[in-house]
């Protein structure tokens, strides 16, 4: 039997956890909804920005906040690199050649992880300071609550970022409509890469955050790229309120199911949501025809 205290606890961890994987599922929206690219090695970039950050406070000791943003900040980089290289050759050849390439990605960053750095499971050596906040019966990691805030102020900042700025607008007019864009003068290669280096850069800045709170192997790119589909699925595709909404439904979700079912579960209920809301509303509770709202 659940007592109300520990499902209390598990619901406002959800809510903590949920912030992360929203930030996670940004990056995956943005490239698809503007793209119309399945990013397959979402999840490993996330991977890949997880032992950055682990690397970085173990070498250096640098705070872990900091630690993210260079990790963020590396993601980015190797997006726009990835973009020139691989994916500007074969983005326009329809959607099985992007998707081959990045699955293929995927299996490159997993070995190369396992190779250079082992199959132990690894995570971020410094904490947070600090220890627990009591709210109400609850206790909460103040690591979590920190990592909850830096994850709303990404998602804020991406969304003032495609609402305000000249580059968002382009970012926009290209998810609405790529040739009504080109014609209007709009570089719709330069807003691609802009877009791939955005979503690696969220995706870099998730891991990074997650390996405060998680040990990280080189295969944990397969489960937080369900994870990030579920979300997405979710909020629907190019909604960033929708995209917060969904991690916060998906990490709410995990974390009192695995009260009743168990933690080895988690990655089961992920998946089960993701195959209930496409069969309930395909769209997501946020979903639009394309584009960001």
């Amino acid at each position: 039997m659940v007592s109300p205290e520990l499902a209390f606890e598990s619901l406002l961890n959800g809510l903590l956890i949920g912030g992360i994987y929203a930030v996670a599922a940004l990056g995956l929206s943005l490239v698809f909804g503007i793209m119309d690219v399945v990013n397959l090695a979402h999840g490993h970039m996330l991977m890949a920005g997880a032992y950055v950050g682990i690397l970085l406070f173990a070498a250096t000791g640098i705070t872990p906040l900091v630690g993210m943003l260079l990790a963020a900040g590396v993601l980015f980089a190797f997006g726009v690199f990835l973009q020139r290289v691989l994916l500007e050759r074969v983005v326009d050849e329809g959607i099985e050649q992007p998707i081959i390439v990045l699955f293929g990605l995927a299996l490159v960053l997993q070995s190369v992880a396992r190779i250079v750095l082992g199959s132990e499971p690894q995570r971020a050596s410094i904490g947070i300071p600090g220890s627990s906040i009591p709210v109400g019966p609850a206790v909460l990691s103040f690591s979590r609550v920190v990592t909850f805030g830096v994850s709303v102020t990404l998602i804020v900042g991406v969304w003032a970022f495609l609402r305000y700025t000249t580059t968002g607008l382009a970012i926009r007019a290209t998810a609405q409509n790529t040739d009504a864009a080109q014609y209007m003068g709009i570089d719709t290669g330069r807003i691609y890469i802009i877009t791939l280096g955005l979503g690696t850069a969220l995706a870099g800045a998730a891991g990074a955050l997650l390996s405060i709170l998680f040990p990280f192997t080189p295969y944990a790119g397969w489960s937080y790229l369900l994870k990030a589909f579920a979300v997405v699925v979710l909020g629907g595709v190019g909604s960033v309120i929708g995209t917060l909404v969904g991690g916060l439904v998906l990490g709410v979700s995990e974390n009192v199911g695995v009260l009743f079912v168990g933690g080895g579960y988690r990655d089961l209920i992920s998946f089960s949501i993701f195959l209930a809301v496409l069969l309930v509303r395909p769209q997501g509770l946020f979903g639009t025809s394309g584009g960001e709202e």
